[in-house]
C-alpha cells in the first residue's frame, strides 16, 4: 500500500494583484499549524512533497515543514516537487498520470499535495470514488488516501480504487 496525503492550504487573504499571489493570514497559519499536528505522527515516513506554485500553497508547505521539522524522524532529506498541475484549475486526469508515475519508484511510498479547491476535493472524490460535493475541504484540511499495489510492486491510481483513511481539520 501507498499513502497519499492531500493537503489544502491554510486561510489566504482575500484580495491581492492575482490569484496566484494571494498571502497566508495569520489564522491560516496557525490553522496549517493545527491540522499538521495532529497528523504528525502519520507524516515523520513521506517520501516527497508537491506544492502547487501558488504563494499561499508555498507558504502552507513552509509552515508545515517546520512543524514536521520537529516529527521527522529518519533524518533523509524529503524531496519537495514545485507542481503547476495541483493548482486550483489542475487536470485530475494529468495528476493521476503523474501520481501513478511516481508512486511506481519502489523506494517512493507516500507523497503529500499541498493544493487548493476545487482540484482537492475532486481528486478525493475520484480517486476514493465519494459523493460528488459532499468532501469540500475546507482551508488547512487533510486527507489520507490509500493507494492499492498489485503485485508487490504496481500501484493504480485511478478513479474509485483509493481509499480514504482519514480527514483532519484544524482546531482553532
Amino acid at each position: 500500500m501507498k499513502r497519499l496525503f492531500l493537503l489544502r492550504h491554510g486561510q489566504a487573504e482575500m484580495h491581492a494583484s492575482s490569484d496566484s499571489q494571494r498571502n497566508l493570514t495569520d489564522r491560516g497559519r496557525l490553522e496549517v499549524n493545527s491540522t499538521i499536528e495532529q497528523a504528525a505522527a502519520s507524516l515523520p515516513h513521506i517520501d516527497e512533497v508537491w506544492v502547487s506554485p501558488y504563494l499561499r500553497a508555498q507558504q502552507t508547505w513552509s509552515q508545515a515543514r517546520d512543524v514536521l521539522a520537529r516529527e521527522r524522524s529518519n533524518g533523509l532529506p524529503l524531496r519537495v516537487v514545485n507542481q503547476p498541475a495541483i493548482t486550483p484549475a489542475g487536470s485530475i486526469r494529468v495528476i493521476m498520470g503523474l501520481l501513478e508515475e511516481a508512486f511506481n519508484k519502489p523506494s517512493l511510498n507516500s507523497i503529500v499535495l499541498v493544493t487548493h479547491q476545487p482540484f482537492v476535493g475532486e481528486l478525493l472524490e475520484q480517486l476514493c470514488d465519494l459523493e460528488a460535493g459532499r468532501y469540500f475541504l475546507g482551508t488547512a484540511h487533510m486527507a489520507a488516501i490509500d493507494i492499492p499495489v498489485i503485485d508487490s510492486h504496481l500501484a493504480i491510481v485511478a478513479p474509485g480504487m483509493g481509499t480514504l483513511q482519514w480527514l483532519k481539520h484544524p482546531l482553532i
